[in-house]
């Protein structure tokens, strides 16, 4: 039996070269510029090998998850320049791609160079287009905090199913970044986005995801854009996934560690940098974060290390700053939530020692351009 055209079997070899070749002239790309000879000879490379690949002279790209689908067809075949791919396009928020026959070398390098570049893609193309994964906020307030809300249940149930067993689902925190990239250029006071704590159970997960927001807060303030934002965004998501590794006696204990209790506390930094740089794929963002999120500007903190006196990562320092503020913001047992005026000069009297000046500044004129000062 004959099978229709759009489900007929796909050239795995073919899918694979369009990846490499995609993937290369990307790196060409950021490497050097869109005008570099590499970058047009790959794109068009990349437009002679969709001729084997068009169903009735159109070839639909889905990116689901970490998977492809391909005119309808799940390709299953993996590769290294595939997965980046994929992985790029998704942070791009690029969830389909329609390519019609016709396309030029030099109208794949134009969408090449987009892919790479901070700006939204163009609907001017003439033979491609694409889907975007867009948040929309049907009334403001309300839908912001139920999109935060299935957000955290979203990290808990990813939290709560890591293991130094199993894998972590990070395919699943990386759809998390792009709703909170999306809901900030919706919502611009970051202080409605934050999630309060419903319950002392769930301070751990809405924490974690009010630290990455923040996060990535301040790095747009800082004018950081792209893939290095959605970094910065997992790199909050997952600062504290050593405690994971921590008894959950000392995690869920409502009133002072003692010394023993501090001490395996302190380990989780550790424990986090140790689980993270085992997973493939995962920016070594995230794995510097998790160790040096609780050492402080001035060298002090922990976990030390044999480099008295080593510097944060600018990352890690913006990820601590979070960490500080939404702590304090928010009501805990042993104590009420401080207003953000408090906790603003709490944070003036640790810069320098705790802080990086640069990054208070930065991080006190942004709260009071949206009117949160």
């Amino acid at each position: 039996m004959t099978l229709p055209k759009n489900e007929a079997a796909i050239d795995t070899e073919k899918v694979l070269e369009l990846a490499s070749h995609i993937m290369t002239a990307l790196s060409n790309c950021s490497l050097y510029s869109q005008e570099h000879p590499a970058v047009l000879y790959l794109a068009g490379k990349a437009v002679r090998l969709l001729d084997d690949l068009y169903s009735d002279d159109t070839i639909i790209l889905i990116v689901l998850g970490d998977s492809l689908i391909i005119n309808n067809v799940p390709f299953s075949e993996k590769s290294i320049h595939l997965n980046n791919l994929i992985k790029k396009l998704r942070r791009k928020g690029i969830e389909k791609i329609v390519i019609k026959k016709g396309i030029t070398p030099e109208e794949m390098k134009t969408f090449i160079s987009e892919i790479v570049s901070s700006e939204k893609i163009s609907s001017a193309h003439q033979h491609i287009s694409t889907g975007i994964v867009d948040v929309r906020l049907k009334a403001e307030g309300e839908n912001v905090l139920a999109i935060m809300d299935e957000n955290i249940a979203r990290v808990k149930e990813i939290h709560q199913g890591a293991s130094r067993f199993k894998t972590l689902d990070t395919v699943g925190l990386e759809d998390v970044v792009i709703s909170f990239i999306s809901t900030l250029k919706r919502e611009a006071n970051v202080l409605r986005v934050l999630s309060p704590v419903k319950s002392y159970s769930e301070y751990t997960y809405a924490h974690t995801t009010n630290v990455s927001v923040l996060s990535i807060f301040q790095a747009e303030s800082l004018g950081l854009k792209g893939e290095i934002l959605h970094e910065v965004g997992l790199a909050g998501l997952l600062h504290d996934i050593g405690k994971i590794y921590i008894s959950k006696e000392v995690l869920e204990k409502q009133g002072k560690l003692d010394s023993s209790e501090w001490t395996e506390m302190k380990k989780h930094p550790v424990y986090g940098a140790m689980y993270l740089s085992t997973l493939a794929d995962m920016p070594a963002l995230a794995v510097i974060v998790a160790f040096e999120h609780h050492m402080k500007f001035d060298g002090t903190g922990y976990p030390e290390t044999r480099r008295r006196g080593k510097k944060q990562h600018i990352i890690s320092q913006i990820v601590a700053l979070s960490d500080f503020f939404d702590a304090l913001r928010t009501e805990r047992t042993y104590r009420k939530a401080l207003d953000v005026p408090v906790i603003a000069g709490l944070i003036k009297e640790a810069t320098g020692k705790d802080f990086n000046p640069l990054l208070t500044e930065n991080f006190i004129l942004a709260l009071k351009k949206i009117k949160a000062l």
